[in-house]
C-alpha cells in the first residue's frame, strides 16, 4: 500500500534531504525508522529535496508498505522510534500511482530574517546587521512573479534542461521576530529560494541596480555577484497538490 506522509523536521543537524553514504539526513532517518517496524527495508520518496540547515514544516513523501496499523497508529509509532528533530505530522493510504514529487503543484517556502542576537533562533533564521526596505524588496518582487529561466539563481552544475519556473507569489512581510520572505511556485531548482533571497538583499544594500536583477530574471544569466543566503533561515512550508 502507498502512505503519504506530512513530515516536519529541524534541519540543523542534517546534511538534507537526500539520503548521502556517512552523512546524517532526514530520508535516512524515516527510512530507518519504518524499516525497523515492518523489519524490511523501506524507500521513501520525498517530494523535493532540502539541502544542509534548511528545515520543514510541510515536506510531503511517500512510501510503500503493509497495511498493518491504522493511520494514528501508525503515526505514533513512528514518531516514538524517530528522533526528536522529525515528526510525522500526518500520515495517510494514497492512491497506487500516488507520487510525492511528480504529484506535486507546487510549493511554498519561507526566509525568515532577524536584525539582532537572538540566540534562541540562531539556527532557523538569518541574522543580518540591519533591518532593510522592505518596500524595495517588494518592488524587486515585482519582477519575479510570472515564468523565467531562473538558471541565475541556480546552482550551475544541478540545472535542469528546462531552467523555467512559474512563481505566483512573492513578497516580504513584517514579523514578530524580524522579516520574512515568502514564495510560491510550480517548481524550484537547487539553491533557488536562497539565491533569491541572496540577490534582494545585495540588491537593496546598493551592490547592483533593479534593472540589474531583473536582467538577470529575463536572461537567466548571472551578470552580477551576489551572495546566496545560509540555509539556516529556509523553510519548506507546503507542497500543494490537486
Amino acid at each position: 500500500m502507498i502512505w503519504k506522509m506530512k513530515i516536519s523536521f529541524d534541519g540543523t543537524n542534517f546534511f538534507g534531504w537526500q539520503i548521502q553514504p556517512e552523512f546524517r539526513t532526514v530520508q535516512g532517518e524515516i527510512e530507518a525508522a519504518i524499516s525497523s517496524i515492518f523489519d524490511r527495508k523501506v524507500s521513501v520518496n520525498g517530494s523535493s529535496r532540502t539541502d544542509t540547515g534548511v528545515h520543514a514544516l510541510g515536506m510531503i513523501a511517500h512510501a510503500d508498505f503493509p497495511e498493518r496499523y491504522e493511520s494514528e497508529d501508525l503515526r505514533y509509532r513512528l514518531n516514538a522510534v524517530l528522533p526528536l528533530d522529525i515528526a510525522i505530522v500526518e500520515i495517510t493510504p494514497s492512491p497506487d500511482d500516488f507520487h510525492a514529487r511528480f504529484w506535486a503543484k507546487g510549493k511554498r517556502y519561507e526566509y525568515r530574517l532577524v536584525f539582532e542576537k537572538i540566540p534562541h533562533l540562531r539556527n532557523y533564521t538569518h541574522r543580518i546587521d540591519r533591518k532593510p526596505d522592505i518596500g524595495a524588496l517588494n518592488a524587486l518582487c515585482r519582477d519575479i512573479i510570472g515564468d523565467h529561466d531562473f538558471t541565475a539563481f541556480a546552482r550551475i552544475k544541478s540545472v535542469p534542461d528546462n531552467p523555467k519556473c512559474s512563481i505566483r507569489r512573492a513578497e516580504w512581510f513584517d514579523n514578530d521576530y524580524g522579516m520574512a520572505f515568502v514564495i510560491d511556485g510550480d517548481r524550484f531548482l537547487h539553491t533557488m529560494v536562497r539565491s533569491i533571497v541572496g540577490a534582494m538583499l545585495d540588491c537593496e544594500r546598493g551592490l547592483f541596480a533593479p534593472d540589474q536583477f531583473a536582467e538577470m530574471l529575463e536572461t537567466g544569466i548571472r551578470k552580477y555577484n551576489y551572495a546566496v543566503a545560509p540555509g539556516c533561515g529556509l523553510w519548506l512550508v507546503e507542497v500543494f497538490y490537486d
